[in-house]
C-alpha cells in the first residue's frame, strides 16, 4: 500500500510540474495556483516523498534482494532535489524526470513484492 501512496504522490508531483507552467502561461491565477507555484511548496513536497522513499524502498530491497527499485527511487529523489537549485529552464525537466523515476521505482518495488508473495503462497 505504501508503494501505491508513494507512486500516487510522485505522479501528482509530475502533474504539478507540468500543469503549473501551463496554467501560468494561460493566464490563470489565484490563491491555489499561487500556493502551488511558490518555492516553499517544493520543499514541503520533498518531505513526504523522502519519508515514503525511506520507508518503502529499502525495506523492499531487503525482502526481494533487487537493487533496481531503490536505485531508481534514489535517482528520482536526487533529480527532484537538484531541481530546487537548478536554473528555472531546467527545473521542470529535472522535476518531471525525477517524479517519473520515483513512480517507476515504487511500482516496480510493488510488483517485485507481490511476485515474491505469490511464490511464497504457492510454496505453502
Amino acid at each position: 500500500m505504501k508503494d501505491l501512496i508513494a507512486a500516487t504522490l510522485s505522479g501528482l508531483c509530475v502533474v504539478h510540474c507540468l500543469a503549473t507552467p501551463l496554467l501560468l502561461a494561460l493566464g490563470s491565477s489565484g490563491l491555489l495556483l499561487g500556493l502551488f507555484s511558490s518555492e516553499w511548496f517544493h520543499y514541503l513536497m520533498l518531505l513526504p516523498i523522502s519519508v515514503l522513499l525511506a520507508w518503502s524502498l529499502p525495506g523492499g530491497w531487503c525482502v526481494h534482494q533487487r537493487k533496481a527499485p531503490f536505485m531508481l527511487g534514489l535517482s528520482g529523489f536526487l533529480l527532484l532535489a537538484a531541481a530546487l537549485f537548478a536554473p528555472h529552464d531546467a527545473e521542470t525537466a529535472l522535476s518531471v524526470s525525477g517524479g517519473l523515476l520515483l513512480v517507476s521505482a515504487h511500482l516496480y518495488n510493488r510488483k517485485l513484492l507481490h511476485k515474491l508473495q505469490g511464490l511464497q503462497h504457492a510454496a505453502n
